[in-house]
């Protein structure tokens, strides 16, 4: 008992470290990576050299942009700035962004958006700060925050962003990817006419890759055999129920050939009662009739319009065999 309790103790332990090293960065991302170095200058190479597979460094599969930046801002400003990370198949994603001491960061309550690990700020946590990440993986990987100039000149201004493209695995594999943005706010001091050009974009990765994704085979495999599997169960319900249809009028056809050639038919059927039956016989054929060419016209399936049509078929034939009934003449156990 005290061996398996060991043991017991020694598996839940690397589970939880397992599950640390997977998880930690879920909420955010650390001041500073396994390397040891700074995550936002460096990138975050949990979801790189330390997952099997995956790029040791940044990917160009990976657009990361901030826009709404200006080209020189003016003390005591607020900048409306929106942070994107972009992917061709994952959609979910973090980020961590530095405007190194200079300004504060603010977002609103429904940004999953935090200060950063170490950050000069920590006490105003939801509120603001100068260096901020995410607060957990979002998706869409999109971001709405302000950033305040300082109240004071502090020259030119230098930025550095690192985004993270997640394939919501729940672990840092070879299906995530990360990429490195900097870019520099000039001095208000600099030229009027940089203040007077409004905001811009800066983004960083190649977007031609957000439109060529690299084909999964077994994914493709898997909807061939979806459609193998499809083509064959429609196919074959298809090919029976015509088996089924072409057998109910051979053998319609086949008693009314022996009927007429026997000189037989529907027994006699008197009119009170002949005409409130092919009323309701008549109704239902028209009935089902226009119900089948809807459903064409609208595109349904041709399980539906297919039996509304046969039974608008069967309905006009039961119209014809009550027609046939009430013409007959009526023999001596009929009105007997």
């Amino acid at each position: 008992m005290r061996f398996d309790s060991t043991r017991l103790l020694l598996v839940s332990a690397l589970v939880l470290m397992l599950a640390t090293h997977a998880l930690a960065s879920s909420g955010g991302p650390p001041e500073s990576n396994m390397s040891g170095d700074s995550t936002v200058l460096n990138g975050c190479n949990c979801h790189g050299s330390a997952a099997p597979g995956a790029a040791s460094g940044p990917s160009t599969e990976v657009v990361v942009s901030v826009s709404g930046v200006p080209h020189a801002y003016e003390l005591g400003a607020a900048y409306e700035l929106t942070i994107k990370v972009e992917h061709s198949s994952n959609t979910a994603g973090g980020f961590m962004m530095s405007s190194g001491g200079q300004g504060t960061f603010s977002w609103a309550d429904n940004q999953s958006v935090r200060p950063a690990a170490g950050s000069d700020d920590p006490a105003s946590a939801g509120s603001t700060s100068d260096n901020i990440s995410h607060d957990d993986a979002t998706d869409p990987a999109v971001w709405l925050v302000t950033w305040t100039a300082p109240a004071e000149d502090g020259g030119d201004l230098s930025f550095y962003l690192a985004g993270n493209s997640v394939d919501d695995s729940g672990a840092n594999d070879a299906g995530d990817h990360w990429n490195l943005l900097s870019f520099v706010i000039n001095s208000p001091s600099t030229t009027s006419a940089q203040a007077e050009l409004g905001t811009r974009t800066i983004s960083v990765g190649d977007y031609n890759s957000l439109f060529v994704s690299e084909p999964d085979e077994e994914a493709l495999a898997h909807e061939r055999q979806l459609e193998i599997a499809e083509g064959v169960f429609v196919t074959g319900n298809a090919l029976y129920f015509t088996s089924l249809i072409a057998l109910i009028i051979g053998a319609v056809v086949q008693k009314e050939i022996m009927e007429r050639k026997r000189g037989e038919g529907p027994e006699w059927l008197a009119k009170e009662l002949a005409y409130p039956q092919g009323l309701r016989r008549a109704i239902t054929s028209a009935v089902t009739f226009l119900l089948g060419l809807y459903w064409i016209s609208n595109g349904e399936s041709a399980y539906l319009y297919g039996l509304s049509l046969f039974i608008s078929l069967w309905a006009a034939y039961g119209v014809y065999r009550t027609v046939l009934a009430a013409k007959r003449e009526p023999k001596v156990m009929d009105i007997a």
